[in-house]
C-alpha cells in the first residue's frame, strides 16, 4: 500500500541534508540506502545527489565504446568524456540512475523529483576543454573533453522543491558559461550544493565503511587532520576526502563518509555513530 507523507502537518524548518549515493552503491545496496532515506524524510529535509560511474562504463561498453581514463598530476584518477561520452553520461545518470531513485523514492511513498543540475540552472561550470594529464612520467595535454568544474550554484529551484514538500533527486550535469551540458564531479556538486541550501550536513554515501587507514576505519577527521593524509589517500576515497574539505572550507558544518551496505546508514551517520565524521 502506498502512503503519501503529510507535509502540512511537519515543521517548515526542519534540518536540509545533502545524501550523495555514489555510483558504487548506486547499483548493489541502493535500496538499502533508500529504504532508509524514505524513513528519515520525516524530519529532514533530504536533497539527494547521485554519481553513475560504474552505470556510465557499463552502458559505454554495450555500446561499442571502452572507457577512457586518466591521472591527473595530482594523482586524480577521473574519465574521458569526449562529446559521445558525454551522451553517454546523460542516459546513465540524469536517464537511468535518477529515475531509478525516483521510482523507489515514490514506490515508498516519498514525493520525489527527479532533475539535473542543468536544470533552473542549479549548476553553472566551467567546461574543461583540456586536460594536463600525466602519462608515462610525463605531462600531456589532451583536448576535447566535455568534464567542467562547478563555479555558480542556484539553490532556487531546490529549495522551492523543498518547501513544496518534494525530496530533489539530482543528477551531476551542469550547464555550461557558453550553454553546454557537462558532466561535473558529484562529490564536488553535492559539496557546492549543501553550502549553496544552507544544509547542515554532507552524507557521502559509498561501498566502503569511511576512510580506511592501515585497514582501521578512522571514525573522526578534523579538516587539518584530512588535509595532511590526503597524499596518503588513494582510490576514489581521495576524492570524496578532498570534497569533504570543500565542503568544510565553504561553510558545510559536517561532513559523514559512510557505507551505504550497512543497516540504517542515513540514520546512523545523522547521529554520527557510523563512517567516517570530518568537521572544521
Amino acid at each position: 500500500m502506498l502512503i503519501r507523507l503529510n507535509w502540512k502537518e511537519m515543521g517548515s524548518k526542519m534540518e536540509k541534508v545533502i545524501v550523495k549515493i555514489g555510483g558504487s552503491i548506486a547499483g548493489e545496496g541502493l535500496e538499502n540506502v533508500v529504504n532508509d532515506v524514505a524513513a528519515c524524510v520525516k524530519d529532514k529535509k533530504i536533497v539527494i545527489v547521485h554519481g553513475g560511474g560504474p552505470q556510465i562504463d557499463s552502458l559505454s561498453k554495450r555500446l561499442g565504446k571502452e572507457p577512457i581514463y586518466f591521472t591527473s598530476p595530482s594523482g586524480f584518477k577521473s574519465r574521458f568524456t569526449d562529446e559521445e561520452t558525454r551522451d553517454i553520461a546523460l542516459l546513465a545518470m540524469a536517464g537511468y540512475v535518477n529515475k531509478k531513485i525516483v521510482s523507489l523514492l515514490g514506490f515508498r511513498g516519498v514525493s520525489a523529483v527527479g532533475i539535473s543540475g542543468a536544470d533552473g540552472p542549479t549548476l553553472i561550470a566551467r567546461r574543461k576543454d583540456k586536460l594536463i594529464v600525466q602519462d608515462g612520467g610525463k605531462k600531456r595535454v589532451v583536448r576535447g573533453d566535455y568534464s567542467g568544474i562547478v563555479e555558480e550554484v542556484d539553490g532556487t529551484l531546490v529549495n522551492i522543491l523543498l518547501s513544496s514538500g518534494f525530496t530533489p533527486v539530482i543528477a551531476p550535469i551542469a550547464l555550461s558559461h557558453e550553454g553546454e551540458l557537462v558532466n561535473v564531479d558529484g562529490d564536488r556538486a553535492a559539496a557546492q550544493l549543501a553550502k549553496a541550501i544552507g544544509a547542515n550536513m554532507l552524507i557521502s554515501v559509498t561501498d566502503v565503511p569511511g576512510l580506511m587507514l592501515d585497514e582501521q576505519l578512522v571514525r573522526k577527521l578534523t579538516a587539518n587532520e584530512a588535509r595532511r593524509l590526503i597524499e596518503e589517500i588513494g582510490g576514489g576515497m581521495k576524492k570524496k576526502i578532498f570534497a569533504a574539505l570543500e565542503a568544510i572550507r565553504i561553510g558545510v558544518p559536517l561532513v559523514v563518509v559512510c557505507s551505504g551496505l550497512e543497516e540504517n546508514p542515513i540514520t546512523r551517520s545523522l547521529k554520527l555513530e557510523s563512517g567516517t565524521v570530518i568537521t572544521q
